[in-house]
């Protein structure tokens, strides 16, 4: 089934806290557990907020879609450093969340 999902508008203040992380610590590789540690999920709690009526009622929980999250983590980054627009990553995390895998973590 297809959640038909809205494009919340873009959080700047979330991509200039991991622009500022980036600067402080040039070079390093964040991948998704220090991304949640220095930033407490808090891009995955943005979208779940948009979104959690709609998700809930397809059988998705919060810990589920941070599972699911874990997978874009590369694109977050992206994002993060403008090198992948805000639309164009909402676009892959709704693909995502419909995709097979998606469905699998909801079951």
């Amino acid at each position: 089934m297809k959640i038909n999902l809205s494009t919340p508008k873009e959080p700047i203040e979330i991509k200039e806290q991991i622009k500022a992380f980036h600067q402080k610590y040039p070079g390093g590789s964040i991948d998704w557990a220090s991304l949640n540690v220095w930033f407490g999920n808090q891009l995955p709690k943005y979208l779940w907020k948009e979104w959690k009526d709609k998700l809930k009622s397809s059988g998705f929980t919060w810990q589920e879609f941070l599972k699911l999250l874990k997978y874009r983590t590369d694109a977050i980054i992206l994002w993060s450093q403008d090198k992948l627009k805000w639309q164009n990553l909402i676009k892959e995390i709704k693909e995502l969340i419909n995709s097979p895998l998606g469905e699998n973590i909801r079951k």
